[in-house]
């Protein structure tokens, strides 16, 4: 029969639907496993604690943290973050009604929660951790660390410089200053007309205080936006001095380039995953534009969730620093981490060069196919890798086995504290060398080494990750921290974070995490239930 299908119901034929909302929603729903989750034995003395910071004697009752919790998590899950669009699945998905068994919390009521239960919801993460010890499912045989930008909840357009907000903030505080002065003659006016006792109108309180809270509003953000960039400023001892600018919508936020290269406000999200089923062990978030010395308190609060260390850890080159490194063996962790500036990719460093760093450190003769591959840095010239170091005779020997001897001892001043560096060069043989394109940016000045008190932990890391079984350890970070943060980006839509201020986006990527783990566990139901 020719033409379109016609609708197997009229809109106004009159239907029954179950009189149970149980029996809308299937047997094997993720719903109901994470309904079940929740209310087992695993969150329970959370929730009482939760439930014991309520007053319950006034006012109208509150929703159950563990109702607005479970809706906020399974929201995330399912590509719902903001407060409104919560509200409304509690009105439009049968899955979400079923969670909060009917209750319809406002937006406003869900925003309020994630404001003012931050430290709850932080341990509620942890929570999530020790669940998958239990299941098996966290194992810190293997922990990888990696941080990316996510951008804030402010605009391009909020940024200024110095100068900028500091003339807003004065014209702001003429404002402020005037409409008081407004208030009080209005004030005294209206006492001397009727007393002390002013007759009530709709308009009491006044447009003139109105403007003045909206203006104290605005001034405190411009003022917190002049007190990020004089505190950046503080802590910038090392290096060129930080563009004096800042976002006035969330002057916590920093402008940095993201993996694009676009720089906006961002905030520094880290996680340390452990590759067993790529849980989240640890998560932080930061305002600071490099990873740089936040290798150890990640592996530390792994420590504090977990209950142990790690027995290995691997991060990207921009972790590898002295400091990190001899704390790395002080804990007892096998690191796994690129020098410092070497390209970090996993597949961009293949066994030839590999076979080709251990032959120059071992003295054998490079053949022109060996030379070839040695690692470069960003200006064509071979790394400091392909040199060794005779501690006994206090000179370095490079891949032609000349000797470059002691020139100088210097103090450097890096972001990690103050280097120690020993400067070795002044080898003659440069000038002739056939490689010395290689190697040396002017020959006739020759190659100039250096290292600083920590090239002992560094030779180790390095001769640690010229190996086969280093560089095979060190690829599992693909599939654990680069792959979560991929499914947070692509899979959960996490590229802005919807809060304003450190303490606000630390919670909300702390929930975020939490999400992450629930899923995790939810994939891993049968291994999981057994434990509940």
């Amino acid at each position: 029969m020719a033409g379109f299908r016609k609708p197997e119901l009229s809109r106004d034929q009159m239907v029954l639907w179950s009189m149970r909302l149980d029996d809308a929603i299937p047997a094997d729903h993720p719903v109901r496993h994470l309904a079940y989750l929740l209310e087992s034995e695993a969150f329970a003395p959370r929730f009482r604690e939760w439930a014991a910071e309520y007053v319950l004697l006034e006012g109208k009752p509150p929703y159950h943290p563990r109702d607005l919790a479970g809706l906020y998590i399974y929201g995330a899950l399912n590509r719902i973050r903001s407060s409104r669009q919560l509200e409304a699945a509690t009105y439009n998905r049968l899955d979400v009604i079923w969670l909060m068994s009917g209750q319809h919390p406002d937006h406003s009521t869900i925003a309020a929660f994630v404001r003012d239960h931050g430290k709850m919801l932080r341990k509620l993460f942890r929570d999530t951790v020790e669940v998958g010890i239990r299941a098996g499912l966290v194992k810190l045989e293997h922990v990888a660390i990696d941080g990316t930008k996510i951008e804030a909840d402010a605009g391009k357009g909020s940024v200024h410089r110095e100068a900028t907000i500091a003339s807003q903030l004065a014209r702001v505080d003429q404002k402020i200053e005037a409409l008081e002065t407004e208030w009080a003659q209005n004030e005294s006016r209206e006492a001397s007309l009727f007393g002390p006792e002013v007759p009530w109108s709709p308009k009491a309180g006044g447009s003139a205080k109105e403007q003045v809270a909206r203006l104290k509003a605005q001034q405190k953000r411009l003022q917190e936006a002049l007190s990020s960039i004089e505190r950046r400023r503080d802590e910038n001892v090392v290096g060129p001095a930080p563009k004096p600018i800042a976002s006035v919508t969330d002057p916590d936020s920093r402008v940095m380039p993201d993996k694009e290269g676009k720089r906006k406000p961002n905030y520094n999200a880290q996680i340390a995953v452990d590759a067993e089923a790529s849980m989240v062990a640890a998560q932080d978030v930061n305002a600071r534009a490099e990873d740089s010395g936040q290798l150890t308190p990640m592996l530390k609060q792994v420590q504090e969730n977990c209950g142990s260390l790690p027995a290995e850890a691997s991060a990207d080159s921009q972790y590898n620093t002295g400091p990190e490194l001899a704390v790395l063996e002080e804990m007892g962790v096998q690191g796994f981490l690129p020098d410092n500036g070497e390209r970090s990719e996993a597949d961009t460093v293949e066994t030839l060069a590999t076979a080709a760093l251990v032959a120059a450190q071992s003295g054998a003769t490079l053949t022109d196919e060996q030379w070839s591959s040695l690692p470069k840095d960003g200006k064509g010239r071979i790394t400091k890798g392909a040199f060794r170091y005779d501690r006994a005779a206090n000179v370095y020997r490079c891949p032609t086995n000349q000797e470059l001897g002691f020139l100088q001892k210097r103090k450097d001043e890096k972001r990690w504290g103050t280097a120690e560096r020993m400067q070795y060069g002044g080898c003659p043989a440069c000038a002739d060398c056939p490689r010395a394109e290689l190697c040396c940016s002017n020959p006739k000045k020759g190659r100039i080494v250096s290292h600083d008190q920590y090239e002992g932990q560094r030779a180790r890391m390095r001769k640690r990750m010229n190996t086969e079984e280093g560089r095979s350890r060190y690829r599992l970070r693909g599939p654990t921290v680069e792959s979560r943060f991929g499914y947070m980006k692509r899979g959960l839509g996490i590229r802005r974070f919807l809060h304003r201020g450190l303490g606000g986006v630390r919670t909300e990527w702390s929930l975020i995490c939490t999400s992450v783990n629930v899923g995790i566990l939810l994939s891993y139901w049968a291994e999981v239930q057994r434990i509940l």
